[in-house]
């Protein structure tokens, strides 16, 4: 896949998971379908979030009481609108992105991932709030995804050269994301970071 090197989500992601390519991010793993029929909006996520890694915070976005942001950066930091949608498994929570949403969430060229992904596959990004009212969010690692599907661990295929689909029905998806989460997600390593924004302090007069 040809993705971008210089985007401000790209450069919070690249330390934090640690999963990069010499041309940009590797997170191809791509889900057959959604693991459930409808989705939700977390209230949690609403409001300004500031996205940190390595220490150093970067582009603040803010989610309405809708899920919706229209301020995510994306393609050479230009903002793009998101609809953050998703569903719970046990204590996990997990935002469901097509391969269009997925493309424009983390700045890719234009059918870098729709051109690959089936139709009606989703893209799943696994989130916690922490114990500081931030949030932790992981990308699935597609290398552990391949490895599993060689080992005959994880129901699914390969794409292309670094592209995994994970296959199976709703239900059979959601028992793997509550049995055999480490098949897919690293969550050992550095998570993406966000951290409640702090409303701006006005000096006083």
């Amino acid at each position: 896949m040809n993705l971008p090197k210089h985007t401000a989500f790209q450069a919070a992601l690249r330390p934090a998971l640690a999963v990069a390519l010499a041309a940009g991010l590797c997170a191809c793993v791509a889900f057959e379908r959604a693991p459930v029929a409808g989705l939700r909006c977390d209230p949690d996520l609403a409001g300004a979030w500031t996205v940190k890694a390595g220490g150093n915070a970067h582009k603040t976005v803010h989610v309405d009481d809708r899920c919706r942001s229209e301020d995510w950066p994306g393609m050479g930091d230009k903002p793009v609108a998101l609809e953050l949608t998703g569903f719970v498994v046990g204590e996990d929570r997990y935002l469901v992105l097509t391969p269009e949403q997925a493309q424009r969430a983390i700045g890719a060229d234009t059918g870098s991932l729709t051109a690959t992904a089936p139709k009606d596959s989703v893209f799943l990004v696994l989130y916690r709030i922490n114990a500081r009212g931030g949030l932790d969010a992981w990308l699935p690692d597609s290398q552990r995804a391949l490895a599993a599907i060689a080992r005959g661990e994880l129901a699914g295929r390969k794409l292309d050269e670094r592209f995994a689909l994970v296959q199976g029905t709703p239900e059979q998806l959601r028992d793997t994301l509550a049995q055999r989460l480490n098949l897919l997600y690293d969550t050992d390593r550095k998570a993406m970071v966000f951290e409640r924004a702090k409303a701006a302090r006005q000096d006083s007069r």
